[in-house]
């Protein structure tokens, strides 16, 4: 009986979750560089918009997606990338080789491994790949999830 109470419990948290709002400034964070070393707001390179996006290796649509972004990287190479996952390490290279060949190496691409699992409570995507478009003073631009982000997003770039 307990259980049943513990489930029906947390399945009302992630219910009321899910319908939260995305946060309108960004917010503190940390994560980690593929070499282990934290990486956080303080870390965060000034002066350029911030794109934010939560993958899963193994997510068909991060994979289409992160594709997409690589086929139409000129219109984001202003722009500061933080492609983040929860996957192992061993895994992170052999996406980018099969889906998007050569992003990962972007002078303003990086990838950031969320060890601690704090993405999903922090910035409250709704499904994967969630997207997140920050001005250079941390305020929420654009929120996308799913298929179709990288094309939506293309139409805010540039402004």
């Amino acid at each position: 009986m307990k259980f049943r109470n513990l489930l029906l419990i947390l399945l009302l948290a992630v219910t009321f979750q899910v319908e939260a709002q995305q946060p309108t400034l960004l917010p503190q964070f940390t994560f980690y560089k593929l070499d282990g070393k934290p990486f956080s707001n303080n870390d965060i390179k000034q002066g350029k918009k911030n794109l934010f996006i939560l993958f899963d290796c193994t997510c068909e649509h991060c994979q289409r997606e992160s594709k997409n972004l690589n086929a139409n990287y000129a219109k984001f190479k202003d722009i500061n990338i933080y492609m983040i996952t929860m996957d192992e390490g061993y895994i992170i290279p052999q996406f980018f080789n099969s889906y998007a060949k050569g992003l990962n190496t972007k002078p303003n691409v990086l990838v950031l491994q969320d060890k601690k699992r704090m993405f999903i409570p922090t910035f409250l995507p709704k499904q994967y790949p969630s997207m997140y478009l920050y001005s250079s003073a941390g305020k929420l631009l654009m929120y996308q999830s799913g298929d179709g982000g990288v094309k939506k997003l293309m139409t805010v770039v540039g402004k």
